[in-house]
């Protein structure tokens, strides 16, 4: 009996020693254990849902851009903008990347670089910008047909006000539409003109100078060119030569030659020069030919006038200049106009064999004396046309037998 209890232990034992031990699997394996089964959602996470952090970081790119915006109005206003922007939208980021428990330097650097940018450049635009950038000042220009300065404004602005100042004093003002993003303007010369712009040195007196400010709040100026308002001839000069005709000598007889003084061609310069130049002896002046000062373009009149012991002896058909173009009605059928940019010949009363146009001895010459050529500038850009004088005389003696061989100095 005892021997058979004995067996049936030693086989239960046995049994119980083949059995598999339990397995006991760790707390931080079992978290990990639903990842190999993609079938198995973790309890808590929801249905795809963002968490704190990508909300807090959303929040800050979002006021990031709000505040770009914002910060276009510039000013104070715009740098109270970057200052909040700077401090609330770059924090919420950095905040973000805190709250995901581990911290990426160079993202979050990168991020943070991304967000000033963002913050700051509209801002900086704005004051690095002018204000004028919408409007512009162009094609200033002389129209010589009307007397006007022309220019166009361009921009966006619904309406403009317009100004011209001569050296820093108002002398036209407008306002006027804008249609199309342009708006064309024309002005009188003679409603804004103050004085030549530059002397006959070429040194710059007065500065003419378009303001604009348009309705946006936009504005702009531009110097006009100085020598578009050189208007004013202010000085001049007068020369001549004496016109000579030869008859006899040459012919079979053996004759002599005879050589005898008709009369004296004529040229005027008028413009601006200097007070120095004069004139000298044998007919001529001191302005040289290619004549070097700032070129003027006007509208005036020009009288000349031959007068001795200060009688009148003969004049010239009034000469009308427009712009640098001078004409007149001549008697002798000869020249009638030319350019002033330098000497311009006048037509006298009769011609030459060759062609030139000069004023008879007979026209004028009333006996040895000096003789004085004077020249009236009326300039018409002021309605009450100012005028300059100027004179050069000469003696004049041809009452000689040599009468070609005459010096003609001056007196």
């Amino acid at each position: 009996m005892g021997g058979l209890l004995d067996k049936a232990n030693a086989t239960k034992e046995a049994v119980i020693e083949d059995e598999p031990a339990p397995v006991v699997i760790a707390k931080s394996e079992a978290a990990k254990a639903p990842s190999d089964n993609p079938g198995v959602l973790v309890g808590g996470s929801g249905s795809g849902s963002p968490d704190t952090a990508t909300k807090m970081s959303l929040a800050g790119w979002v006021i990031i851009l709000v505040g770009a915006i914002l910060s276009l109005q510039g000013g104070a206003w715009g740098f109270a903008v970057v200052a909040v922007v700077v401090v609330l939208g770059v924090g919420a980021i950095v905040q973000a990347e805190r709250m995901r428990g581990s911290i990426n330097q160079v993202k979050l650097g990168a991020s943070v670089v991304v967000a000033l940018l963002i913050a700051t450049t509209p801002y900086a635009a704005v004051m690095l910008v002018p204000t004028n950038a919408s409007m512009a000042i162009t094609d200033v220009a002389l129209n010589e047909d009307t007397n006007q300065i022309t220019f166009k404004i361009r921009g966006t602005m619904s309406s403009v006000d317009v100004s011209i100042e001569a050296d820093g004093v108002e002398v036209f003002a407008e306002s006027a539409s804008v249609s199309n993003d342009v708006k064309n303007f024309k002005v009188d010369i003679s409603d804004i003109f103050q004085g030549n712009a530059r002397n006959y040195e070429g040194q710059e007196l007065i500065d003419y100078v378009i303001k604009a400010t348009g309705s946006d709040g936009s504005n702009e100026e531009v110097l006009i060119n100085h020598d578009l308002l050189v208007r004013e001839a202010m000085n001049g000069g007068v020369r001549f030569a004496h016109v000579l005709e030869t008859t006899g000598g040459g012919g079979s007889g053996g004759t002599s030659s005879d050589t005898e003084v008709k009369g004296i061609s004529i040229e005027i310069a008028a413009g601006v020069y200097s007070d120095s130049e004069t004139n000298r002896n044998g007919g001529g002046h001191s302005i040289s030919s290619d004549i070097n000062y700032p070129f003027m373009s006007g509208d005036y009149t020009v009288d000349v006038k031959i007068k001795k012991d200060g009688d009148q002896e003969w004049s010239h058909s009034t000469i009308s200049v427009d712009g640098d173009t001078a004409s007149w009605s001549s008697p002798s059928g000869g020249s009638s106009g030319g350019s002033m940019r330098g000497w311009l010949a006048l037509s006298g009363d009769a011609q030459s064999s060759t062609g030139v146009a000069y004023l008879s001895k007979d026209s004028f010459y009333s006996g040895e004396g000096c003789y004085e050529f004077e020249v009236s500038i009326t300039n018409e850009v002021y309605a009450d046309g100012p005028t300059q004088v100027f004179s050069n005389s000469w003696k004049i003696d041809w009452d000689g037998e040599n009468d070609e061989d005459a010096t003609y100095d001056t007196c």
